[in-house]
């Protein structure tokens, strides 16, 4: 654990942010800072009808929820709060930073995946890295290495079928609400996710459809209500975010305990891995729908991110500073419970804790549906591709239970979980993100054709 501990903390601390930088500033300048300047239509993109919601596997708004529900799950309560104590408050201001550097690299990779999709024999759309880099790096540039990336990508997304954190965080956090044991909503968050999972990707859209944005309009009306209690320490909150991002060395005990090296590396690896910008999943997702431009659909890429990360983000970042629970000594979702709790009653911290379960819910079927392309894309045989699905879908929520049975026993913390969890988002984000820097300059002429046609 050492060992690995000091590889994700090497990983991102300059590793990490160089590329993220350079990638994030590189398709900012490539696209004329389309984040920036068509921000508001960004914000819309979810509630605009584009084609036909029945032609492809799933509609857009059903696959953008479903990546959402990927993505916004227990890391935006469990994470972000344990972000906070670690990184200090100034850690909250850089996963902001990484928020609009990873709106547009999200859509890049919803852009190239729509553009180098193909249809199956049933003629369903499957798309995502692994296609765009064999497309790209296989056909178009001739080259073998094409293999060796694919299997690299679709290995290190594997990698969090064995450390399905989400499990863990679920069973934390109604575990500690309810006074019982982990292991019990552990084994029944595994069972509903596998009667959800049994139904395939078009059950999982319609699921996701109305899960998800009943799910972060509930959590953040539940935060709202805090942060108007205590909004007479919302400017001091802002102020001890700022300053503590940029402080040049540690303060003394608690919150700003933290320097601008250590909230930067956090607030980026929290960021990351709760909107998986860069990492290249929710592309696997958005591949699968008809679209009228694939600029269209990077849009709401880019929307995920900015609910992800600038709203639900935000909202418990806030929550945790501004009632002063950072220095509880409690971390994970417990903190962010418990903050709530103070101030709403037991009643509320009942409710979140359920909503818990829910966001845990929707990661599960949000990634279910990513492994789901991995197999597509790497089994040509159809009947082997079926039993090797069958054989998947029933193993997914076991390994879930599986690794909170093993923090259980072995007593880890849920910063030692987390830190697995990041771990596992190296292989494919490095591999990712440097395959979309190659792809820059067939992202901006995309982005300019796009423009061109709303022009007409």
């Amino acid at each position: 654990m050492a060992m690995l501990e000091r590889i994700t903390y090497w990983f991102y601390g300059a590793p990490l942010l160089i590329l993220i930088l350079a990638a994030g500033l590189y398709f900012t300048f490539k696209s004329r800072f389309f984040q920036f300047r068509k921000l508001w239509q960004i914000i819309k993109s979810p509630f605009i009808r584009d084609k036909d919601p029945t032609s492809g596997q799933m509609s857009a708004f059903q696959a953008m929820s479903m990546a959402i529900g990927g993505s916004v799950g227990v890391a935006n309560i469990s994470g972000v709060s344990t972000a906070i104590v670690t990184g200090g408050a100034g850690a909250l201001f850089w996963m902001w930073v990484s928020a609009f550097l990873g709106m547009i690299i999200k859509m890049a990779e919803v852009t190239m995946a729509c553009h180098y999709r193909r249809r199956d024999a049933e003629g369903k759309l499957w798309g995502g890295p692994t296609y765009y880099i064999e497309e790209f790096i296989g056909r178009e540039k001739g080259s073998k290495l094409w293999k060796v990336l694919a299997l690299l990508f679709g290995g290190g997304i594997f990698v969090s079928f064995f450390i399905n954190v989400q499990n863990y965080a679920v069973a934390e956090a109604i575990g500690t609400t309810f006074d019982i044991p982990f292991m019990i909503p552990s084994v029944i968050l595994g069972v509903v996710s596998l009667v959800l999972i049994s139904g395939g990707l078009k059950r999982l859209g319609k699921i996701a459809e109305y899960l998800v944005p009943f799910m972060c309009v509930f959590y953040m009306g539940c935060v709202a209500i805090v942060l108007f209690i205590c909004r007479a320490r919302l400017s001091n909150a802002f102020e001890l975010i700022i300053s503590n991002a940029f402080s040049l060395k540690p303060a003394v005990g608690g919150v700003a305990g933290t320097c601008m090296a250590q909230s930067m590396k956090i607030g980026f690896a929290r960021s990351l891995y709760s909107n998986e910008a860069g990492w290249g999943t929710s592309p696997m997702v958005h591949a699968t729908v008809e679209c009228s431009h694939p600029v269209k659909q990077g849009m709401l890429g880019a929307f995920e991110v900015f609910a992800d990360t600038i709203m639900v983000c935000t909202a418990t970042g806030l929550l945790v500073i501004c009632t002063g629970m950072q220095d509880s000594g409690l971390m994970g979702a417990e903190l962010t419970l418990t903050a709530l709790e103070a101030y709403l009653g037991g009643g509320a911290r009942i409710a979140v804790a359920l909503s818990v379960f829910m966001f845990g819910l929707s990661s599960v079927v949000g990634w279910y549906a990513y492994y789901l392309t991995l197999i597509n894309h790497g089994i040509k045989k159809k009947q082997l591709r079926q039993r090797v699905i069958k054989v998947f879908t029933l193993l997914m929520p076991i390994m879930g239970v599986a690794l909170t049975l093993f923090a259980v026993t072995s007593s880890y913390s849920a910063d030692k979980i987390w830190t697995i969890a990041d771990f596992s988002a190296i292989f494919p984000t490095v591999i990712n993100l440097i395959v979309l820097l190659l792809l820059g300059g067939k992202f901006a002429g995309l982005v300019k054709d796009f423009e061109n046609r709303a022009k007409k």
